[in-house]
């Protein structure tokens, strides 16, 4: 059976499905088209149990929000009125709506509220970064927009801000204007209305309150998106709360109580959370802001400050204010618009385990990315290498990238966007024996293990042991995904190589069949030039006997030269598959799924803990539990860091890298030989084209003429007197397109007038990826030296 005023479970094609929660003084129903399947959140005035609480002045304020929603307030990032269609289902909602109140459609916000999410364990010491910005962005717009308006909502919290998907992500909307209200100048009377933990002071204590109180509420929740906690005493009871709270000075934002009731005043945020630490410098200037007691001051800045920064913005004089040149700023909106805009480029040291962070802008270069790095590891900046995860768009860091094109916005997984690394390091590539970095309410209560805490303490201690056995999950994780993304930039640099190595082989050996094919050439000619015995038997045998010796010398370093080409080749094979295999170690498998510290066992133990708090039966041994979780997670750490597996594959990739060194330096010096041994064999087969004319020079000096088919014969009539000896053109016709011969010069020369040497073509070195230590170095280019030398210097190498 119905009860009066409860909507029927069915309206036509509309379904009710479930009740969402309960706003100011309505109630959220979820209702679904069986046909469309589109859903829609349909408010309705709560029905109080005591009929007779039901005023006109509850109506009044009904009115005025389904008034606000539907014609007045326009924005992305407040929850909007949608057009629900047949008209004959909203008329039946209204025959079960109190006093015949309107009813309000809204978008369903599928996502929950914002409450929720920080109710998550995971959340239990704050959002992250992506997310906190998120938040930030979308409160600002949302009460920018409803100040514009001169309206105020003045119950701004988690509760109220409700979770839209948007595509692949959520974008936060602002939903319930029950307590909104239009101020005019005088500021209107402050019932005491909205959420107490996130109210601003002046709502309970003054008569009078402007839209200010609104900035309050968004710092609280600033705060507490970071934190996870509120930032002033939130266990406090409201008297003592509004004490201390009322004592803080200007640049506090945060009060806690210890277990012996001492109150310390923080002007930072709490060390524990999830956001970079540059972000957080920024919003600690803005929660200063946002968080001032005095309203005539909160979110304004003197003008005289505005000025200082730059262009000023208009200036506004409270009314209130009575003090003389009182002219303040708005800034709490400009200044959060500013913070979001900055790009925050955020790094991870695979060689210490730490986050380091920086804000770039298109002027920031990698020095001064470097130096900075420098200043927080203590890596020399020489020594410092960049690894770029596969989320970039770049291959590699080079001379002219900038770190404001290596920032990454969408980056919500948690990994930095830079992974840094120690180039200098040979025995590993994460630093040996980290030391854990413990939260300091842990190691208090460690060192008074039996003390009872009290219920807000022991929720501190409990969130913040959770976050500390979280973290240490995800530093190994991006320990692991660090060394996985090293090892393949490494094996790209390596692989890159590959073509060079084969044009390295290509002209070697084309060098080879040159020196084959200038042997032929010098026997030829030597066996053509003797078969008429003109030329002087002594003279052409000391000539012979040169080109030979000549010929077997130059054969010699070649052969050699084709042997370091091989083993070259050998062990990039072996480099290239070693790189490979590596990256197939099971330690790089599906690590990001692994539970390598039982987390699914510790969120149980702190749920536990939670509802024990919740239900007021703590004791003595209540954070015993969750110090147990502490020690485990230790001993765990340092058996992932000593794995012999984990400090095997380090090894393995560094020596990859070394060896993959020393490959390149002996192909650099292979390269400089193959230059030079080719500029030699084009040389000797000039001069011996050169002494080939001198000598059939001399004889037609002597009597003989030669004839122009190429062949020796008398100077009389033409007619053949011995052999025909080959055209030295025809003998080596790789030459014959680029020189001309000079009969009258004796000699043979290109068409520049210097020699070109054709076989294999010209071969130019690619940069160096490796070399120098780094994989996005560039090697030099420098004289050197012979083949036995190479061999002699580089034999460990090429001998294993």
């Amino acid at each position: 059976m119905i009860k009066p005023f409860e909507d029927p479970p069915l309206i036509g094609e509309w379904c009710r499905e479930k009740r969402l929660g309960n706003g100011g003084f309505g109630v959220v129903t979820l209702w679904r088209n069986k046909q469309t399947q589109q859903a829609v959140a349909i408010k309705k005035f709560h029905i109080l149990q005591d009929r007779s609480e039901i005023t006109d002045k509850h109506c009044e304020r009904w009115r005025n929000e389904v008034k606000l929603m539907t014609e007045t307030v326009q924005n992305d990032h407040i929850v909007r009125t949608v057009d629900v269609q047949p008209r004959a289902f909203i008329e039946e909602l209204l025959r079960s709506s109190a006093n015949g109140l309107p009813v309000l459609c809204m978008e369903y916000c599928e996502g929950g509220d914002l409450r929720r999410v920080l109710n998550r364990v995971e959340n239990c010491s704050g959002l992250r970064e992506q997310d906190v910005r998120d938040v930030l962005r979308s409160l600002r717009s949302a009460i920018a927009y409803l100040h514009s308006l001169k309206i105020t909502h003045r119950d701004i919290k988690p509760e109220n801000l409700v979770l839209k998907q948007h595509g692949d992500r959520f974008i936060y909307k602002l939903t319930d204007l029950g307590y909104a209200k239009a101020l005019d100048k005088q500021s209107l009377n402050a019932s005491l209305v909205g959420t107490v933990e996130y109210i601003a002071p002046d709502l309970i204590y003054c008569d009078r309150y402007n839209c200010s109180v609104d900035y309050w509420s968004m710092g609280v929740i600033g705060f507490e998106i970071v934190t996870g906690v509120r930032p002033f005493i939130p266990h406090a009871p409201i008297t003592r709360w509004m004490m201390h709270v009322q004592q803080k000075k200007s640049a506090d934002i945060a009060i806690t109580e210890d277990n012996r009731e001492n109150y310390t005043y923080h002007t930072e945020i709490f060390a524990e959370n999830h956001i970079s630490t540059c972000l957080r410098k920024q919003l600690e200037r803005w929660l200063m802001l946002a968080l001032e007691w005095n309203p005539k001051q909160r979110g304004y800045v003197p003008y005289s400050a505005t000025v200082a920064e730059g262009t000023p913005p208009k200036s506004v004089t409270f009314a209130e204010d009575s003090r003389p040149g009182g002219s303040t700023v708005l800034r709490i909106f400009s200044l959060l618009d500013q913070i979001l805009e900055k790009r925050i480029l955020v790094l991870f040291s695979l060689h210490d385990c730490r986050w380091i962070d920086l804000e770039v802008t298109p002027d920031t270069s990698m020095a001064a990315v470097r130096e900075h790095v420098y200043q927080l590891t203590g890596i020399p900046v020489d020594e410092i290498e960049f690894i770029l995860p596969l989320e970039q768009k770049q291959p590699r860091v080079g001379s002219d990238t900038r770190p404001y094109d290596l920032y990454l916005a969408d980056l919500s997984s948690g990994k930095p966007m830079v992974y840094v690394a120690h180039r200098a390091s040979r025995e590993s590539i994460v630093q040996r024996d980290l030391k854990p970095r413990i939260p300091k309410s842990i190691t208090d209560v460690f060192q008074n293990i039996k003390v009872k805490l009290k219920p807000h303490m022991l929720r501190q201690f409990i969130a913040n042991a959770y976050y500390f056995i979280a973290n240490e999950q995800r530093l190994y994780v991006l320990l692991l995904d660090g060394v996985r993304n090293y090892g393949l930039t490494l094996n790209d640099a390596i692989a890159r190589r590959k073509e060079e190595i084969g044009r390295m082989n290509k002209v070697v050996y084309g060098i080879v069949g040159g020196v084959e094919y200038h042997k032929l050439t010098v026997s030829h000619t030597r066996d053509a030039l003797n078969a008429g015995k003109r030329i002087p038997s002594a003279s052409f045998e000391t000539a012979s006997h040169q080109w030979e010796e000549k010929c077997s010398r130059v054969e010699t370093n070649v052969r050699k030269l084709a042997e370091m080409a091989d083993k070259i080749s050998k062990r990039y094979e072996s480099v290239l598959k070693r790189s490979r295999d590596a990256l197939r170690h099971a330690l790089l498998q599906e690590y990001e799924q692994q539970d390598y510290f039982g987390l699914k066992t510790v969120e149980g133990r702190y749920e536990q803990t939670r509802a024990r708090i919740l239900e007021k039966i703590t004791n003595e041994k209540s954070h015993m539990d969750m110090s147990q979780a502490v020690y485990e997670c230790l001993k765990r750490r340092d058996v992932l860091l000593r794995d012999a597996g984990f400090l095997e594959l380090q090894r393995q990739l560094l020596d990859v890298r070394h060896e993959m060194q020393e490959i390149e330096k002996v192909l650099e010096k292979v390269v400089e030989l193959t230059e030079k041994y080719k500029r030699e064999l084009a040389r000797l087969t000039l001069e011996h084209q050169d002494e080939v004319w001198k000598m059939l020079s001399s004889v037609d000096a002597n009597g003989q003429a030669v004839a122009t088919n190429g062949t020796l014969s008398n100077g009389g009539g033409g007619t053949p007197h011995g052999p025909c000896i080959a055209d030295i053109d025809d003998m080596v016709p790789v030459f014959a397109s680029a020189k001309t011969r000079s009969i009258a010069g004796s000699s043979i020369a290109s068409s520049n007038g210097t020699p070109k040497f054709l076989l294999g073509g010209p071969m130019t070195p690619l940069p160096s990826t490796v070399t120098n230590g780094s994989i996005e170095g560039h090697h030099r280019e420098e004289e050197g030296p012979n083949v036995d030398e190479l061999i002699a210097a580089n034999e460990t190498l090429i001998m294993t």
